[in-house]
């Protein structure tokens, strides 16, 4: 009896392992073909970065350029290929880098839109896009990453209206949807939800209405830049309860207001 329960102990033992090690190759697998569906919708390379280092044979993974892996999970928590001159569209596979923390594609030359699947990243703590030529509107997805404390989107050709769903995550710090052509208003109940939030950046836009009236209740914020856009009225009197506020520009809007000097605060036309 003794001898039966070892063997059938030993014997799920291995079929534990087993399960295990077809977990752990099943994941890098597929990040690996997550990573090269990117690749594959790369249309400029002129370094040669990923099609000669981003090989399906003869290199891991972690050893691609601008990748990142977690010793512990064995999967890809870090894309970081800013600044290579890089050309094409982000692929809907993307979303399926699940342990991803960091996406920094910036200052390269991508198009087409963001893909709605970015919002299936939930470990998802930095992300820029900025500085390329991504087109479309912001996808609502993105105010789903519950763990997102920078989002970088500025300098793109990016339209419509700001998601109502970003204003709703509380661990964002940084905000830039700066120089894009987005429309329409912003709500006075914003601020009601980050309450880490430190950077608000959506100058060099179409934005239009008036300013929130609840700016106070993002009661960490620092740096404000709503400068050259379209609002109008006077400024909310609850600015003056942004303790902490460090820098503010709201010049080349239609403000009834045109100049801010109080309580040591800098107002830039």
């Amino acid at each position: 009896m003794m001898a039966r329960a070892i063997i059938v102990g030993f014997l799920l033992l291995i079929y534990c392992i087993n399960n295990i090690s077809a977990s752990v190759i099943r994941n890098i697998s597929t990040d690996k073909s997550a990573l090269l569906a990117f690749k594959a919708q790369i249309t400029n390379d002129p370094n040669e970065i990923l099609s000669k280092n981003w090989t399906q044979q003869g290199t891991t993974v972690c050893s691609w350029i601008g990748v990142s892996r977690s010793t512990k999970h064995q999967r890809v928590v870090a894309l970081n290929l800013k600044s290579l001159r890089l050309g094409g569209s982000v692929p809907k596979e993307i979303g399926n880098l699940s342990f991803l923390s960091f996406l920094e594609i910036g200052n390269n030359t991508f198009i087409g839109e963001i893909p709605n699947e970015v919002g299936f990243l939930k470990k998802l703590k930095y992300l820029s896009l900025q500085m390329n030529n991504l087109t479309g509107q912001i996808p609502q997805s993105l105010g789903f990453l519950p763990r997102l404390e920078l989002l970088d989107l500025s300098e793109n050709d990016l339209f419509g209206n700001v998601p109502l769903s970003i204003f709703n995550v509380s661990s964002l710090k940084l905000i830039d949807l700066g120089f894009n052509d987005l429309t329409g208003t912003l709500p006075n109940d914003m601020c009601s939800n980050l309450p880490l939030l430190q950077s608000l950046f959506m100058a060099h836009n179409h934005l239009v209405g008036e300013l929130p009236s609840g700016l106070d209740k993002c009661t960490q914020l620092k740096y404000l830049s709503l400068s050259y856009n379209r609002f109008t009225g006077n400024l909310p009197r609850d600015m003056w309860n942004m303790s902490k506020l460090e820098d503010m520009f709201l010049g080349w809007n239609n403000l009834s207001d045109n100049k801010l000097e109080k309580q040591g605060k800098r107002y830039v036309e």
